[in-house]
């Protein structure tokens, strides 16, 4: 019976919250996530995966010490001589697996992977993909995977402190606290504006009256230094 599966990224909200050092669980990690834990001493993560480009991978990794390093299967594009470790992603047998070819983001590729092997659990911590930030279109395939493994049977455990899989409110049926949250918020950019356009004046105050302090002290240390 596989072991269950936690796949961990470099969100703050959730990435302490991940069983380190449990034998119970399987921990794959990937990217720079090793920058964020204290690899060295966590005996449970079996698998890195770091998919990008080679190319993408030497601009982003300047110093490539870890994954040079590193003694568990580091999963990438194809198997690379300077990576002793590196194994080929199976892209073919995952894209003949899964219908879809809706892949934006390694989370996807690491969930397809885990349905593929047969994992049993899986949980996600240390992965938000908030909107209005830069994964904000690469969200959705991952919920994607998610909702595949589960319709699967596979049990998917996403923590509270995780963005993924959430809503602030039941579209259609809870209208009036989707209505009231945002009149909240918006009377909060209110206040929040009036506040900014305060500091602001006061900070333009300040920054003439600074402007004219160093020029009066400008002409004093002309004075100083030319007359007396």
């Amino acid at each position: 019976m596989k072991k269950k599966l936690v796949i961990v990224g470099t969100a703050p909200s959730s990435l302490h919250l991940a069983p380190y050092n449990d034998p119970d669980y399987e921990i794959w990690g990937l990217n720079g996530v090793y920058s964020y834990i204290d690899y060295a001493n966590i005996t449970n993560i079996t698998r890195w995966f770091e998919i990008h480009s080679l190319e993408a991978h030497k601009k982003v990794y300047q110093d490539d010490s870890f994954f040079k390093g590193i003694e568990i299967p580091l999963v990438m594009q194809e198997v690379f001589t300077e990576y002793p470790t590196s194994v080929k992603y199976p892209l073919d047998e995952i894209l003949s697996r899964f219908s879809r070819k809706y892949f934006t983001n390694t989370i996807s590729y690491m969930i397809a992977l885990a349905i593929y092997e047969g994992y049993t659990d899986i949980i996600i911590f240390g992965v938000d993909m908030a909107t209005n930030s830069e994964y904000q279109s690469q969200r959705p395939s991952c919920e994607y995977f998610i909702g595949y493994a589960e319709g699967l049977g596979i049990k998917v455990h996403i923590p509270d402190e995780s963005d993924l899989l959430k809503t602030p409110f039941l579209y259609g049926f809870e209208n009036e606290k989707r209505d009231y949250m945002r009149a909240k918020l918006l009377a909060k950019k209110s206040e929040y504006e009036r506040k900014k356009a305060e500091f602001k004046q006061q900070l333009d105050q300040a920054t003439a009256a600074l402007n004219t302090y160093d020029g009066a002290l400008q002409d004093v240390e002309y004075i100083l230094g030319v007359w007396l």
